[in-house]
This record gives structure tokens, sequence and C-alpha cells, in this order.
């Protein structure tokens, strides 16, 4: 099972996703796909926003097998554009834990004070 959170703590934004969805092989489950893609996406999309210095300090991203963890303190002026992300994010997993209640579970953000 894929379990992925969003969710505020303070000023950081975080998204974290763990596990496998065991809905086929390996290497060949297009559920692990479609959840790799939309975190990796995030991930990439909060490095762009990094590489401008739109943060008050440096998101953390990790990504190992089964993980990935995106935490980022936008700066005010870029707290809206970074919420946007990981919305976006959040829809998408929406979508394949509808799809796959079995293999996906989803816990959306709720809705944070900022923004």
């Amino acid at each position: 099972m894929i379990t992925t959170k969003f969710e505020t703590e303070g000023d950081a934004l975080i998204m974290d996703m763990k596990g496998h969805a065991s809905f086929a092989e390996m290497g060949k489950d297009p559920v692990c796909a479609g959840a790799s893609i939309l975190a990796m996406t995030v991930a990439q999309c909060i490095r762009n926003m990094g590489d401008e210095r739109k943060f008050q300090k440096r998101p953390t991203i990790r990504i190992q097998n089964g993980r990935v963890l995106v935490v980022c303190k936008p700066k005010p002026a870029y707290y809206a554009e970074a919420l946007h992300i990981y919305y976006m994010g959040e829809t998408g997993m929406h979508l394949l834990a509808e799809s796959y209640p079995d293999n996906v579970s989803l816990t959306p953000f709720a809705m944070p004070e900022k923004g």
C-alpha cells in the first residue's frame, strides 16, 4: 500500500509518500509508476523553486526506494505558488486513491491558514 500524506507544519509544506502499491510485479506496477511520477513532479517543481531562491531555507527532498519526502518553507511572497504545486500532487494522488483504494491511501491537506 502506498500511503501519502500532505500537511502543513507552521509555514512548512510537507508531502510524505511511503510504500509500494503491490498492484502488479515490482518494476511493472502501473499504480506505483503513477504515484512515483506525481511525487517526482512535486519534488522537481520544488527543486526548481529552490533554484530561484523562493524559500526561507533549502527544501528537504529525499527520494529513496519506497519513499519520497518533500518539505519546504516558502518565503511569504511564494507560499501560494508552492502550495499550488503540492495541491496538484495531492489531486493526482486523490485520483489514484479513488481508482485503486486497495493500493493507495491519501491523507489530504487540512485547510492551511496561509494562502
